[in-house]
């Protein structure tokens, strides 16, 4: 009979600290506020991150409201790219306002993608399902 190979799994460590219930009642709330598991929590913040708190269900649908917004405001800038300058003076009317119009929508969609980017990356957006 051929032996079996064993494979063992990293080696992980039990630390165990002393604090009172104040303070672990507090560690608690603080990990659950940024959506992780005490364990994590406690050591993410020995390494020296500090864990964000998750965005509210309110943030979540503000920040999704602005993506739509930008989408749209993208998909706009695009269809006026397609068109003529003649075409686009009968839109806008005036060419100062055309002008004014692509440059802000432009500044906005750039604005846009940095709030998201300021949100998103640390923080988890999307609700997370329990089994």
């Amino acid at each position: 009979m051929k032996k079996k190979k064993i494979t063992k799994k990293t080696p992980t460590r039990v630390h165990a600290f002393r604090c009172t219930d104040e303070v672990w009642s507090q560690l608690k709330t603080l990990a659950k506020e940024c959506g992780i598991s005490l364990n994590r929590y406690l050591t993410e913040a020995g390494l020296k991150h500090h864990p964000r708190q998750r965005l509210t269900k309110e943030e979540v649908d503000a920040l999704n409201s602005l993506v739509y917004a930008r989408t749209d405001l993208i998909k706009i800038t695009s269809v006026l790219s397609k068109k003529t300058e003649e075409e686009k003076l009968k839109l806008f009317r005036t060419e100062k306002f055309m002008t004014w119009w692509i440059r802000s929508s432009a500044e906005l969609i750039q604005h846009w993608y940095s709030i998201e980017e300021n949100i998103s990356s640390p923080v988890l957006t999307k609700e997370k399902k329990e089994p």
